[in-house]
């Protein structure tokens, strides 16, 4: 910049008395173009300093995986955004696939420092009316009660403590009607003690 002033003093003092005004208000013109250019290069580098960390999304689908599953029923998959800024307290949500078939969503809690608590969304848990079918025959079967055919709705949806019905036939004739189950986790899980026909 200060080459930029010597030089236009040192043109000016060769030109004719007329042209000294040019030469300076060209000369201002450069510094004002130079400081434009410095202070847009600051207003960017604040931008930059800006950017907000998001939530390590393969962190926590493993621990959906692993802190949402039972011995009886698996998270096989979960699907979480990949946009979720870090924000202590705050929660989003995630897809889930179940061992039994079942679908639903999970609600993720930040707890801070790289720490998530995992639930289950009430009522957003769906397992297919056959998963439910065969778990029931079974239980059927170890309460002497053997070779019944269940048929429940095609899709449930899982609420802890609902009585869900369902149609059974056969069992050698010691059955007939419907028969009736609650769940007792919300992954779907199903109460066996709780299966009763009428």
């Amino acid at each position: 910049m200060k080459r930029l002033a010597l030089l236009a003093e040192r043109t000016s003092s060769r030109l004719v008395p007329g042209a000294t005004t040019a030469a300076a208000l060209l000369a201002v013109a450069v510094l004002a173009i130079g400081c434009g250019g410095s202070s847009s290069k600051q207003s960017s580098g604040t931008s930059g300093a800006n950017t907000q960390r998001t939530v390590n999304t393969e962190q926590v689908e493993k621990g959906i995986e692993s802190s949402l599953s039972t011995s009886s029923v698996k998270v096989t998959k979960a699907s979480c955004p990949s946009d979720v800024p870090v924000q202590q307290g705050a929660t989003f949500t995630c897809n889930v696939t179940l061992s039994n078939g079942g679908v639903g969503k999970v609600t993720v809690t930040q707890q801070g420092a790289d720490r998530y608590t995992y639930a289950f969304v009430p009522g957003s848990v769906k397992i297919p009316g056959a998963t439910a079918d065969e778990a029931i025959e079974k239980s059927l079967a170890a309460q002497g009660i053997p070779n019944t055919t269940v048929t429940c709705p095609e899709n449930i949806i899982v609420k802890v403590g609902t009585t869900v019905t369902c149609n059974v036939t056969g069992g050698e004739g010691k059955v007939g009607g419907t028969v009736t189950f609650t769940f007792s986790e919300a992954n779907g899980t199903i109460n066996t003690q709780s299966v009763k026909t009428t």
